[in-house]
């Protein structure tokens, strides 16, 4: 009787703006607007606690949520969009890494934190990917002339591949092996080039694609029609793929032989 008037207290106690009461059982529902580089989404939380504010951290792909809980036993319910950010997550209650039962959907991610204690609590959730951007580093062949390239990331969302430039203190080319594994191009064989937000001309043969830059450049942006996401991941069941295709079709044609 005691837990079930301390619900009804939280209900009544927080403003219809936004928390709307889904039923005495389970709690309150919060949502949360997240707007990030021009992009809009949307984050829900169930739960009989308050959720004062939700902060979001882009560049370290983070989630925080300040709680108040006014009973003993708390469980709350988060569903995070997977375009915002996911990959392996990693869940804390007041920097304390926990383990709560979570589920991938083609399209969200829901998470169940069950814990105890009455009073403020801060829940994290950090992911390893930021709208649909992966980390292809390892998997891309390319020279550069002149300084480096500190990371290379594959982003489905905008068909492109983004090469971060450090030390490039001199006039410098980038040349990069493309194939149709990594990234496919507009009509005629053309890609849309853009070095530090301005478009800017290349050389394309024999799969390699040769861009030059100017010193103190930063960043290389290559789009096409289609970029395949975590393409390091699909490449070898392509292959093999293929590879059964390939073998079908032998022995199609000898029955005819």
């Amino acid at each position: 009787m005691i837990k079930i008037l301390l619900i009804l207290l939280i209900i009544t106690s927080i403003p219809a703006v936004n928390a709307i009461p889904l039923s005495d059982m389970t709690g309150l529902r919060f949502t949360f607007p997240v707007k990030t580089d021009d992009r809009s989404f949307t984050i829900e939380a169930t739960g009989n606690l308050e959720i004062n504010n939700l902060d979001f951290n882009k560049n370290k792909k983070l989630i925080t949520l300040d709680i108040m809980s006014s009973i003993e036993n708390n469980i709350l319910e988060i569903i995070i969009p997977r375009s915002l950010i996911s990959g392996d997550f990693k869940f804390y209650l007041d920097d304390i890494e926990l383990f709560p039962k979570s589920n991938q959907g083609k399209n969200a991610l829901l998470v169940t934190f069950e814990f105890t204690g009455i009073g403020k609590h801060e829940i994290k959730l950090q992911g390893t990917t930021y709208l649909d951007i992966f980390d292809v580093t390892e998997k891309i062949d390319y020279e550069i002339s002149t300084g480096s390239v500190e990371k290379i990331e594959s982003n489905p969302s905008t068909n492109s591949l983004i090469f971060s430039l450090i030390d490039t203190i001199n006039v410098g080319e980038l040349s990069i092996k493309l194939s149709d594994d990594v990234i496919i191009p507009f009509e005629n064989n053309k890609f849309i080039v853009i070095v530090d937000g301005i478009d800017s001309d290349y050389s394309f043969n024999d799969d390699m694609l040769n861009i030059k830059f100017n010193p103190d450049s930063k960043k290389i942006t290559i789009m096409g029609t289609y970029v395949v996401p975590e393409f390091h991941e699909i490449a070898p069941i392509i292959l093999a793929t293929s590879f059964i295709v390939l073998i079908v079709l032998r022995k199609y044609k000898k029955l005819f032989i």
